[in-house]
């Protein structure tokens, strides 16, 4: 919190209300998904929504649960024939939200999609929460906060995408744990959040990699991070042990892409430089505005 042009950094000692926002978090999306939950129970089906949701989401879990239970390896299912992890650790292979659903039958999974979500917000907003209150004078504002970036328009808005909802959810951790490592010096956590988001999803991981970055070099810069050569060792040592641990998914998807053909297509002409479609720059412009 700025005071005075000053930033302030609040001890996370004491009480924590992360259990408060975890299930404030998880009320709210119960709220909103239920009646939707109640119109399609009436008509003897489970939650569908639209898109992606529907045709790849719901039945990607359905299959995974299935597949991972009967010990198989290579999917003749999917396309022509692939290894599951080739495909689905984009999906799902890594999160630890679809390990949960194991504990259900694959006939259930259907079903269990909206309590997952519902978990998702949850574990975003406490996240949020844990972060935010280092940082801010009133604690009650963390929650606030928290409870925004559980429900910001991207993580209501991109519901048919399932798997983004993972990222946001597991972010926040690694965010704090950053903060513990440098400020607390505890840095046990760091390494392993590193890991989970990693192991999460690989392709959204190189988008939170660069904003760590930007976070660290700003915190640095601020004088909030008080760097000596020792911790400077001591968290690269930490990143490089995440990022190793984090590879036992990464590492065989990236030799299949590699031999993919359309992964290594690059741009060409003036693809660089514009759009190919004139709607996207009114729909750019629009969303300024207007959620999509």
């Amino acid at each position: 919190m700025k005071i005075g042009g000053k930033l302030l950094e609040r001890k996370t000692g004491g009480r924590s209300r992360y259990w408060q926002v975890f299930w404030l978090c998880f009320a709210v999306a119960a709220a909103l998904f239920l009646p939707h939950c109640i119109i399609d129970g009436l008509n003897g089906d489970f939650f569908h929504y639209a898109g992606d949701f529907n045709d790849q989401q719901i039945s990607f879990y359905s299959y995974a649960n299935n597949f991972v239970k009967q010990g198989g390896s290579f999917s003749w299912a999917t396309d022509l024939g692939s290894g599951f992890v080739n495909s689905y650790s984009f999906y799902l292979c890594g999160s630890p939200f679809f390990w949960l659903t194991l504990l259900l039958p694959y006939r259930w999974t259907p079903w269990a999609m909206v309590p997952m979500l519902c978990l998702k917000f949850a574990v975003a907003g406490g996240g949020a929460y844990l972060w935010m209150r280092r940082w801010v004078k009133d604690e009650r504002w963390s929650m606030v906060g928290a409870c925004l970036y559980a429900f910001s328009g991207f993580t209501v808005y991109n519901v048919f995408f399932n798997h983004f909802l993972d990222v946001v959810a597991l972010f926040p951790y690694m965010l704090k744990a950053l903060d513990d490592a440098v400020l607390d010096r505890r840095h046990g956590a760091f390494p392993f959040w590193v890991a989970v988001n990693l192991l999460n999803n690989y392709f959204f991981f190189a988008g939170q990699a660069v904003f760590l970055m930007i976070y660290f070099v700003c915190m640095v810069a601020g004088g909030r991070y008080k760097l000596n050569l020792r911790l400077f060792g001591a968290l690269a040592f930490q990143t490089v042990l995440g990022c190793c641990m984090g590879c036992a998914l990464l590492v065989p998807a990236a030799l299949s892409l590699v031999q993919n053909p359309r992964t290594i297509d690059p741009f060409n002409g003036y693809g660089y430089l514009v759009y190919g479609s004139a709607q996207q720059y009114l729909a750019i412009f629009y969303s300024a505005f207007l959620m999509p």
